[in-house]
């Protein structure tokens, strides 16, 4: 259809009522259109792979954002779908039985809003009628794209072209109005044309549309739409909950300013508070407001299972700075009429609390000079240079262009002497963790590169060297852990973090340098586990009599907030008690501190820093907060403790000062590196966000904040100097030790390493050939496994396999199973039992069997649980996989050693619960690994004995596999496992990558070897026959130069 056949000019209004300088500035406005579509059109793709794609025919070339702005504009989508999806779905009541439900789009762009409630539920829809309504150039290119775009017009149509002034389309399902939104009384002209007023109900949205117009006409747009009969409205713009001056609002601001399209609502009504008012004021009966970060949390909103599904979809870790965004947009869900079912919900209910007193802490600011102290998500570091005087380290972290492989450097008054450029040290990381050991120098923890490839190494500094040393590797990768001193000593503990983009760490670890890391026993089930939570440990220690000789160290502290892995906050203030025996392990107790509702809310948040000031105050330091952005009078706060209980007693700000004539900046609290010094003084470095798509906000500078000045009884500073930038230090690669055998007169020693088995992502069944053919191990992350890596704990599995079913499990006395010698036993037991057992840290091992036929068929996830099937999925990309598949085998194990053996057929190793560590071996090797003639495991510890002279020639990759990762093992690659965590699900499935080959028979496990290499053992027995009769060294010559022979045939 010809869309110039309409007889209405679509310029008409706007040139009549509009300056020329006004309609350039309406132009702009427009513009911000093509940005957004683009970013929905990227949410489109990523985020809805099965529905119908309908913001492409909008956008002439698909670009992908950054995960942050993905998850922005899904959460924006979400929530206006939602908001119209319940105004669709409500039934009708009284008189309004026959009236049409209509959804006006004001400002709606390129949106496509109508053809998605179409596609996601059409029952809904049914007899509804969509209108869009923006600028009429604006709406005559979007109505091009309707009529000539046969998916688009098919929905809707067929449509009349010339229906009357200002509609541009007209159908009996959907119209196009183009028309100023200031021109109310034109619009409800053409909303007359197309629908009888008052046969409808109406639902207005407006997503960050009329926050682009005057106040006032955004006010009479909103007035006019309560005085159109029975009407809602769900508005999404802009807000600044703290203030024009915040970091993130005021980046906000000039981003759009430079635009020269500036938020105009937004400084009228800049917070929820004064939104509410806004409506209620302009005829709404009922005024509902949340921010997006509100919505976000709001389980009527979005489900922790859509939450946590968000995170299979795209890997993710930038939510501080999506707390910022969602707390700076605000949702108005209004109504001017009663709902049958609803009483009142008017508004937000506040309940108003003691707030604590705000005070003036002296504070001192250093600005940057240029680009210098940019630096975010790293970590503090304390140390001394040569003359004894502080240095005060911001270490790794992530700079303007890329993660940092370096440390800046403050002090006070020193030049930082000593401190060495260019020594060897840890890789570049963001997000990992360091603990101040005092005497015993400093503690690095893991991080991460990316939000899926997680860091296990861990590295102690030397405070009187100022160097780096490897030290224990944590037992999983982690990164966004918590790590605090226990007490005075040298030993560390670790609670929560993340293994991937989806999984949180469970439990709690331990480190002691003489022994390394050791897993800590839970005895309590109030701690929620968590990631990025506050960690506290008291500088003292008690000692508890014991059955033996030696006494148990008692250790306490705090812990508070965190992220669960739902994506919400952990809302819990606990005070935890460790307690150490002389052997054995460590056991952590949690229990809940009283605590008002208001100081709760204050302490827990997530990425904030925490430090001990003296026995009972605490410092809490920026971070995101239950509501998201951390308002200025709570950027620090300070916490009375005493036992069971926990106080919030003052408050201060970084962006205020004891002197009137201050100017200092104010910062953003995220990604800075907290240090204390000496007499309580609080060292803020680094630090900044990414505020979406507006630009990058950096701190612009360092700061001290003297705690000590609000305590009666400290004495003051010894200095007053700000603390300064001093320099730049570039970390070194630690030097690789080449794979060698050196031999001396005491033996071999090893010195090659250990390769890190590749992790990588794919999504298509082409790029899994590739990996098959490459022939060489990989993780796949990110490849999604189904519903199983969230539904199995142990209660669920218990149910669904069924508590009586009988198993057959390996029962171990000693961690290292060995197949050859046997030094376990099969027991059969009830599953319940085997599963509880197994939690208490159980030596078992259960690997799954054919139901039915255990000795003659493979095993079958399908077949042998088929209540569990349906939770496990492997992603379309494996497709292959699926179509060759020989068996799939359930694998539960507690803390036992799987022995060093070889598959036959190439299988994919697919991690759902708990974490494991495989070393693997490629098939070159196998001379090396002690497989006697014909077997295919080896009684080999090579977890002990990977350092002994014994393996020093071999080539061993390691892999550690979280929840979600799915090991691709190629075929004849040897390996062995060991369990990170009490309890390990995996579902291990083999399939066939040879076209022909594989020996005929039986073959329940998938490791019989191929018929040639079978029938090759049978002609050796024949040749060793026919040498037989010649004396003994002649058949040893013989034998080696056949041998010979046969392996210069392999090399060639």
């Amino acid at each position: 259809m010809d869309v110039l056949s309409s007889s209405v000019n679509p310029r008409s209004v706007a040139a009549r009522s509009r300056s020329a300088k006004e309609r350039a500035w309406d132009e702009l406005v427009m513009q911000t259109n093509s940005s957004s579509i683009v970013s929905k059109r990227s949410v489109e793709r990523i985020y809805y792979p099965d529905e119908p794609h309908y913001f492409r025919y909008f956008v002439n070339k698909f670009q992908r954002r950054a995960p942050l702005i993905n998850r922005g504009y899904h959460l924006r989508l979400h929530i206006i779908d939602s908001a119209v999806r319940r105004f669709l779905e409500r039934p009708g009541h009284d008189s309004h039985d026959a009236k049409t439900k209509v959804v006006v789009n004001l400002g709606c762009g390129s949106d496509v809003l109508p053809w998605q409630c179409m596609a996601r539920y059409p029952d809904a829809c049914h007899g509804a009628k969509f209108i869009d309504i923006d600028f009429p150039d604006l709406m005559a290119k979007k109505r091009a794209v309707v009529l000539n775009t046969p998916e688009l017009c098919s929905v809707f149509g067929p449509f009349d072209v010339g229906a009357g002034e200002h509609v541009l389309l007209q159908s009996d399902k959907y119209s196009q109005i183009g028309c100023d939104l200031r021109d109310t009384a034109d619009i409800q002209k053409a909303l007359s044309i197309c629908l009888g007023l008052s046969d409808c109900v109406f639902m207005f949205v407006a997503e960050v549309s009329i926050t682009y117009m005057e106040t006032s006409g955004a006010d009479r747009v909103i007035k006019w739409a309560s005085s159109l009969g029975q009407a809602e409205f769900c508005l999404l713009e802009q807000i600044l909950p703290d203030g024009s001056d915040h970091p993130f609002a005021e980046t906000m601001l000039r981003h759009f300013d430079k635009l020269k399209t500036p938020l105009k609502s937004v400084h009228e009504y800049p917070s929820l508070e004064d939104q509410n008012r806004r409506f209620s004021r302009l005829g709404w009966l009922h005024v509902k407001t949340l921010s997006l970060w509100q919505v976000w949390i709001n389980d009527e909103w979005v489900s922790a299972s859509q939450r946590r599904a968000l995170d299979l979809v795209e890997p993710f870790d930038e939510w501080e700075e999506f707390a910022l965004f969602a707390g700076h947009y605000c949702v108005v869900l209004a109504r001017n009429h009663h709902l049958d079912s609803v009483c009142s919900e008017n508004g937000r209910v506040v309940v108003a609390e003691r707030l604590p007193p705000q005070l003036c802490p002296r504070l001192l600011f250093h600005a940057y000079s240029g680009t210098r102290g940019r630096r975010r998500f790293g970590a503090a570091l304390q140390t001394r240079d040569e003359l004894g005087q502080q240095v005060f380290a911001n270490t790794f972290g992530l700079g303007t262009n890329d993660r940092l492989k370096s440390c800046d450097l403050y002090s006070f008054d020193s030049l930082a002497e000593g401190i060495r450029p260019n020594s060897a040290g840890p890789s570049r990381r963001v997000c990992h963790a360091i603990a101040d050991l005092g005497q015993f120098g400093s503690l690095l923890t893991g991080g991460r590169t990316s939000p899926t490839s997680a860091l296990r190494d861990c590295w102690r500094f030397s405070t009187d060297q100022n160097r780096w040393s490897p030290s224990d590797s944590l037992p999983l990768p982690l990164y966004r852990h918590a790590v605090a001193q226990l007490g005075r000593s040298n030993m560390t503990i670790l609670v929560g973090g993340k293994s991937d983009s989806s999984t949180i760490f469970p439990g709690c670890l331990m480190h002691r340098p003489a022994s390394g890391w050791t897993e800590c026993s839970i005895s309590s089930s109030v701690y929620q586990p968590v990631c990025g939570a506050i960690l506290i440990g008291f500088k003292t220690h008690h000692l508890i009599e014991s059955d033996s000789e030696s006494p148990i160290l008692q250790f306490e502290g705090i812990l508070a907030g965190g992220l669960k892995e739902d994506g919400t906050f952990g809302t819990q203030v606990l005070r935890w008690r460790l307690e150490v025996p002389p052997e054995g392990k460590p056991t952590i107790s949690f229990e809940p501190m009283i605590s008002s509702a208001n100081a709760e809310s204050l302490v827990c948040r997530f990425g904030a820093s925490a430090h001990l000031l003296d026995g009972e105050r605490v410092a809490v330091v920026g971070g995101i907060q239950h509501d998201g952005v951390v308002s200025r009078r709570n950027e620090v706060i300070i916490l009375n403790v005493s036992k069971l209980r926990l106080d919030v007693v003052s408050c201060c700000s970084l962006a205020s000062s004891d002197e009137p004539s201050s100017t200092t900046p104010r910062p953003v609290l995220v990604g800075t590196a907290v240090s204390l010094a000496e007499h309580d003084r609080l060292l803020v470095m680094g630090g900044g966000a990414t505020c979406f798509s507006m630009g990058t906000y950096w701190n612009q500078g360092c700061y001290v904040l003297f705690m000590g000045s609000l305590h009666p009884r400290s004495s003051p500073a010894m200095t007053s100097s700000p603390l300064i930038f001093r320099k730049l230090v570039e970390v070194a690669d630690q030097p690789q030790l080449t794979k060698q055998v050196f031999e001396s007169s005491i033996g071999s020693q090893r010195a090659n390493t250990i390769s890190d088995v590749p992790r990588i992502r794919i999504s298509t069944a082409d790029e899994f050939e590739n990996v098959l053919k490459a022939g060489k191990p990989v993780i796949l992350e990110g490849c999604g496994l189904g519903t199983c890596v969230h539904k199995w704990n142990p209660a669920y599995l218990t149910k669904h396999v069924g508590p009586q079913r009988r198993v057959v499990v390996h029962e171990a006395s000693s961690p290292t199973m060995d197949f050859n010698s046997k030094n376990f036993s099969y027991t059969t037991k009830s599953f319940a039992s085997f599963l509880a057992e197994v939690e208490k840290g159980a030596k078992q091992y259960l690997r799954a069997l054919s139901e039915e036929h255990p000795t003659d068929q493979p095993a079958n996830v399908k077949a042998d649980f088929p209540d569990l099937a349906d939770d496990f999925q492997l992603p379309p990309a494996l497709s292959l996989v699926k179509r060759n598949e020989f068996s799939s085998v359930l694998r539960i194990s507690g803390r036992v050693n799987m022995w060093l053996h070889y598959d036959v057929m190439a299988n994919v190793y697919c991690q759902v619960v708990g974490s494991k560590r495989l070393l693997l071996f490629p098939p070159d090797d196998v001379g090396y690994l002690s497989l006697v003639p014909g077997a295919s495991t080896s009684s080999i510890d090579v977890f002990s004995g990977l350092e002994t002279p014994a393996l020093a020639s071999t080539h061993p990759h390691e892999a550690i596999l979280g929840p979600g990762d799915i090991l691709f093992l190629p075929p004849l690659w040897l390996h062995a496992t060991t369990a990170l965590t009490d309890l390990g699900v995996a579902i291990n499935v083999f399939f066939r990558s040879l076209e022909t080959g594989y020996s005929n028979g039986r073959d329940v496990y998938g490791n019989r070897d191929v018929a040639a290499y079978e029938k090759g053992r049978q002609d050796v027995a024949r040749i060793m026959n026919s040498l037989g009769k010649l004396p003994r060294d002649m058949q040893a010559f013989y034998m080696r130069r056949l041998a010979d022979e046969m392996a210069e045939m392999v090399i060639r």
